[in-house]
């Protein structure tokens, strides 16, 4: 039986996972980043491209030195504002904003679970921080529901649940037990009484264990979990009664299967009961990661291997060095990174400048490493962020 498509679950408002990859890539300019607000609860909205053209006539003075005027984003996001009407993003509602990125050659469209302030922001990368604060590139999940009767799988963030299909699911566990039992029941020996003028009938093989078969079952099940995942590092929560827990973890090959499972018969729990216990587990499971990273940076504190000033950080950001990256929530700094390590950091914006802890930010996703939002206070004293090296 092949796992069905289940319809999205709004817990909150269904935000799409960013594909983090894509919006640090590097790119021609100019990149353009709206975070638009859309109020919440009744008095949200569809996104009227007057709020768009309004947002850009106040922002007029931001465009100074940018490779675009304010004329030149309005045209380009008029070209493209069918496909923000059309995006998925916006179609099930309930969203408190949406953030849209686009340049020449690139367009995305998210939907935000809260609000935030109006802004554009048009530079040399986009801007993520504020998507970094509200969707953390580390906060996607996976559920895997099984039961004897039913297996269904899930993507998930924080705030939201949404039905995936798994393709040519085995045959489910119950009628292949429920076969082996039938089995079971006409196995006799040669001993067996015959019935008047009939031979006796015999029958033999030995009843595999149905621990076995089970196994077997989960094993089908994580090929076709393990395809499906391929290239993705999101945590795996599996949701099942407690005796099958250890017999899938025997069975999985996936790496970031984690070691807590929801426990009960999950064919009894909605999707929406099933994303709060797995959010549980996975919010634990990041926050111990999180504390892991941030040891690793206090343990090398005043060594080569860390800073907390943006003149180191950004070079070696630009050189993939950055292994771990604790970015202060609500901060800027902006100046400018001339390459290979020059940096500039002004005390007021001026002309070009770039935000520059959101530099750091798309450097170091595009260089393989980890961001983390965190509280100012939870860096050094005086520290304008703060940075683990891989060498």
């Amino acid at each position: 039986m092949t796992a069905k498509s289940t319809q999205t679950i709004q817990t909150k408002a269904e935000v799409q996972a960013p594909d983090w990859a894509a919006l640090a890539a590097e790119r021609e300019t100019p990149c353009i980043s709206v975070y638009l607000p859309l109020g919440s609860g009744a008095a949200a909205a569809k996104p009227d491209f007057a709020q768009v053209k309004a947002l850009l006539a106040a922002s007029k003075s931001s465009f100074e030195g940018a490779p675009v005027t304010a004329a030149e984003a309005e045209d380009l996001l008029s070209s493209q504002w069918h496909r923000v009407l059309e995006s998925q993003a916006i179609q099930g509602g309930g969203a408190a904003g949406l953030v849209l990125f686009l340049n020449g050659g690139f367009f995305a469209c998210y939907q935000l679970p809260a609000s935030f302030p109006a802004r554009v922001v048009v530079g040399r990368e986009f801007y993520i921080r504020p998507l970094l604060h509200l969707v953390s590139a580390d906060d996607q999940f996976l559920v895997l529901a099984a039961s004897q009767k039913h297996v269904r799988f899930f993507r998930c963030s924080r705030y939201g649940i949404h039905g995936l299909t798994l393709e040519r699911i085995p045959e489910i566990l119950r009628q292949d037990l429920e076969t082996h039992s039938m089995e079971k029941q006409i196995q006799f020996h040669s001993g067996t009484p015959s019935l008047p003028g009939k031979k006796g009938v015999v029958f033999y093989g030995s009843e595999p264990d149905p621990k076995d078969r089970i196994l077997r079952f989960f094993r089908d099940i994580d090929q076709k979990v393990k395809g499906s995942l391929k290239g993705h590092h999101a945590p795996l929560v599996v949701a099942t009664v407690d005796y099958l827990f250890p017999i899938y973890k025997a069975a999985n090959t996936y790496p970031h299967l984690l070691d807590t499972s929801v426990s009960g018969n999950p064919d009894l729990t909605t999707p929406e009961a099933l994303h709060a216990a797995a959010w549980k587990i996975v919010e634990k499971h990041l926050e111990e990661a999180k504390d892991r990273a941030f040891g690793v940076y206090k343990d090398h504190i005043n060594t080569d291997s860390t800073s907390s000033s943006l003149r180191k950080v950004l070079p070696a950001a630009q050189e993939g060095r950055v292994r771990f990256l604790f970015v202060p929530e609500e901060t800027e700094h902006w100046g400018s990174l001339v390459p290979p390590e020059t940096v500039h950091v002004h005390g007021n914006r001026e002309i070009g400048d770039q935000e520059l802890l959101n530099l750091a930010a798309v450097l170091t996703i595009r260089g393989g490493g980890q961001v983390y939002i965190v509280a100012q206070n939870q860096l050094p004293q005086g520290a304008e962020l703060a940075a683990a090296f891989r060498y």
